[in-house]
């Protein structure tokens, strides 16, 4: 088999890998996943090698609350598509595929617990191994989501706090209410830790605004009283160019506010970090200057997939790509549709997106560090779970890989 047909190699580890049709697997695809995703990561050839390694799967666009600068609420006019639940037979199209994951996430515009499919979805995931993680505002956990959360393993749960006292958290979250939240994400840990176990672990999120910036040292507070493992902040993502003047990005305060909050977290052993989003998608992002002898390229759109509720498969949430819909057919084929593969060559043909080039997942890649992921792959291939036939084909996969990056094969 030459390095001049890697598309042979590739179906050949697919038909292997596929355990969803074998009683007794030669090798975990998600090893094998793991040193394909690590070869695509040279973004080096716009076909991806690997399945996703990261989902996150809009089990819900429906929300019983009103935040006040959620795009459900800025975003106009949302069609009556645009709100609902994911199918069961979206979720079923997708999820052989997570025998390959290391992470999905069950998201959406919504709150995931009103799916009534949400805790089979996290069943079937779960059994294929994989990490799973959602979000709430934390009215849904009642006693009795509380112990389906614990009984079926989720591995993390993000709360939406958005505020350290009432009077903010119930303006910000309309329909919330901020005593009822508490009490229930200590009542979820307390459970947690009577069972024994280690997971779900609980984030608390806040996103930043100048409603709320000057209480997040009292969110370090409320996060060592609730004993949570990890508080979040991130920075509003406003929609509507009205509310601009509500951002908190780029001013003195908040990085001061910022600064005594980590001081704290540090003095109280509590968990903290910091996420940014783009905080005003509607305008034309900064574009950094590229270097010709250098290569640009996203994780994401080699290693990411977000479906969303209606089956639309994307590989980004700030772009309007898609790569078409898991109802279309197999969805394995369609991970190098056409139109996955042409955005992929944005990036190895150097015809960057200004959204993309404006973003903090456009990254460089210089010939160093390519040569470094393929010395990794290597020693992966000699050294991971797998049988004869398989090393076989990870190693021309491997060689073909060379062969793009103009890099000397290591003596055998």
């Amino acid at each position: 088999m030459g390095t001049g047909d890697p598309q042979r190699a590739m179906t050949a580890l697919e038909e292997r890998m596929k355990v969803s049709t074998r009683d007794a697997p030669v090798d975990d695809p998600r090893a094998v996943n793991e040193v394909l995703a690590l070869l695509d990561s040279t973004w080096l050839d716009p076909v991806a090698h690997a399945r996703p390694t990261h989902y996150n799967i809009a089990t819900s666009v429906v929300c019983n609350i009103r935040c006040v600068f959620c795009p459900r609420q800025t975003l106009t006019p949302l069609t009556k598509e645009d709100f609902g639940y994911l199918a069961a037979d979206y979720f079923d199209a997708v999820e052989p595929h997570l025998e390959a994951a290391l992470r999905t996430g069950m998201f959406g515009l919504g709150e995931p617990f009103l799916n009534p499919n949400f805790f089979e979805f996290l069943r079937a995931a779960k059994e294929r191994g994989t990490y799973c993680m959602t979000s709430s505002h934390g009215m849904s956990l009642k006693p009795r989501v509380i112990e389906r959360i614990l009984d079926h393993g989720l591995d993390e749960l993000c709360v939406s706090f958005d505020g350290a006292t009432a009077r903010t958290t119930n303006f910000l979250r309309d329909g919330a209410n901020f005593e009822t939240v508490r009490k229930q994400v200590g009542d979820l840990i307390r459970r947690r830790n009577e069972r024994g176990l280690e997971r779900p672990r609980v984030h608390m999120s806040f996103t930043v605004s100048k409603y709320n910036m000057w209480e997040m040292r009292k969110a370090v507070r409320l996060a060592k009283e609730l004993g949570v493992d990890l508080l979040a902040f991130s920075n509003l993502v406003l929609d509507n160019p009205e509310h601009a003047h509500v951002s908190a990005v780029g001013s003195r305060v908040y990085r001061w506010n910022l600064a005594r909050a980590r001081r704290l977290a540090g003095e109280l052993g509590v968990e903290m970090a910091t996420f940014f989003q783009i905080p005003f998608p509607y305008r034309e992002q900064p574009v950094p200057a590229t270097d010709a002898s250098v290569r640009y390229g996203c994780s994401e759109a080699w290693r990411a997939m977000i479906v969303e509720r209606d089956g639309n498969m994307k590989p980004c949430c700030y772009l309007d790509e898609s790569f078409g819909n898991v109802r279309d057919g197999d969805y394995a084929e369609q991970l190098n549709s056409d139109a996955a593969v042409a955005f992929r060559r944005t990036f190895t043909e150097r015809r960057f997106k200004n959204t993309c080039r404006g973003c903090g997942q456009f990254a460089a890649l210089t010939d160093g560090a390519t040569r470094g992921i393929l010395a990794k792959a290597e020693d992966r291939i000699a050294s991971g779970p797998f049988g004869a036939e398989t090393r076989v084909l990870l190693a021309e996969k491997l060689r073909y890989f060379r062969d793009l990056a103009g890099a000397p094969a290591s003596a055998e």
